[in-house]
């Protein structure tokens, strides 16, 4: 785990792109030709449109579900099916509509993730901003990744300052990861809205048009998905259900997008003298579950980060056969790619960082 002594405040500066990175697009470009003149193109691929399909009707089931249950018992499992599909869908259709993958039309992406705006509740402004500007970019640079910002929360990187606070935090995460969702969606988005700013060192001025379509997305969220089950169902069922769907929706979302970054193996200092922004990627990227075609189907493809970070203008449907020629060519290069084993393995992995990190230093 390598760091350094304070955050980068200045925008990280990337190397001339390395033989590895040369030699890694020509090979995946040759790879992805082959592909589409197989009929399975690099963008808009047709297997991804129809797992949308599918997750959409999943969604839609659930919460009607939901809806017209007249059990407690009816209520829960319609929820845990409705949080389980809701993390699909940021995973499979809003993650790959924002980056521009799952339909070859822009305007057709753009429909796409306002659609998911809508079901789910995040800004797609901010999103985009936060995670395709600052993270896709320098991931693990504190100062400029801002999945490393929790206020204050937890310390997620050794080059953020030891504070008490952070003594036992692998033990007070799981609480806060918790809270994930429902911090995001009805605090965080409105604070940069009113702020125009991401965080404390990134301002997000959204112009009169996404302001618009932020509030308009809300407005219909809280009114289709936030409201109904007050008005159909028992107060207290309502409120076990709100509550258990945003725990769930925030443990999937939290740590799917942790455990790819934040384990021992990673670095945290920056970008290394010398390196290219490929080079960083793999420094600070992991793949998990690999292995799983439920893991791969259920997480967008999130568990081949690696591939993900070094081609996220790809369907996420090509990752599992790019993951061969990533490996072929970075061990000719003499690139090292982490692989965090199973699932479960990466969470345990995770949570000792947490537990390193909160220790006192």
């Amino acid at each position: 785990m390598r760091v350094d002594a304070q955050p980068n405040r200045r925008l990280p500066e990337f190397a001339a792109k390395s033989l590895f990175w040369l030699e890694l697009k020509a090979a995946v470009s040759d790879h992805l030709a082959e592909e589409a003149s197989n009929g399975r193109p690099s963008v808009g691929d047709e297997r991804l449109r129809r797992k949308a399909g599918v997750i959409l009707l999943w969604f839609a089931a659930s919460y009607a579900a939901l809806l017209f249950t007249t059990t407690l018992s009816g209520a829960l499992l319609a929820t845990l099916c409705l949080a389980f599909a809701a993390s699909a869908l940021g995973f499979g259709v809003f993650h790959d509509a924002n980056h521009r993958t799952l339909f070859r039309r822009p305007k057709s992406n753009l429909l796409a993730a306002r659609l998911c705006s809508i079901l789910l509740g995040p800004s797609r402004h901010f999103w985009l901003h936060k995670h395709n500007g600052l993270h896709h970019r320098q991931p693990n640079v504190l100062g400029w990744d801002d999945d490393l910002e929790t206020r204050g929360a937890l310390r997620l990187s050794p080059a953020d300052v030891w504070a008490p606070r952070f003594r036992h935090q692998e033990i007070k995460a799981p609480f806060y990861y918790a809270l994930n969702t429902v911090e995001w969606l009805f605090w965080k988005d409105f604070r940069c809205l009113v702020s125009g700013r991401l965080n404390h060192l990134h301002p997000v001025e959204l112009g009169n048009g996404a302001r618009t379509e932020l509030l308009v997305c809300k407005g219909l969220y809280f009114g289709l998905f936030v409201l109904p089950p007050f008005v159909v169902l028992p107060v207290w069922w309502a409120v076990a259900a709100f509550l258990l769907f945003h725990v769930v929706l925030s443990w999937a979302l939290a740590l799917i997008f942790q455990v790819a970054h934040l384990t021992p193996a990673m670095e945290f200092g920056g970008v290394r003298a010398g390196d290219d922004w490929a080079l960083h990627q793999v420094r600070t990227t992991a793949d998990f579950a690999v292995g799983s075609r439920i893991v791969t189907w259920f997480t967008g493809g999130l568990n081949h980060q690696i591939e993900h970070h070094l081609f996220p203008n790809v369907a996420h449907s090509h990752y599992p056969a790019l993951r061969p020629i990533v490996r072929a060519v970075a061990e000719r290069h003499g690139v090292h790619c982490h692989d965090m084993g199973g699932a479960f393995s990466a969470v345990r992995q995770h949570f000792i960082l947490l537990k390193t990190l909160g220790a006192a230093t």
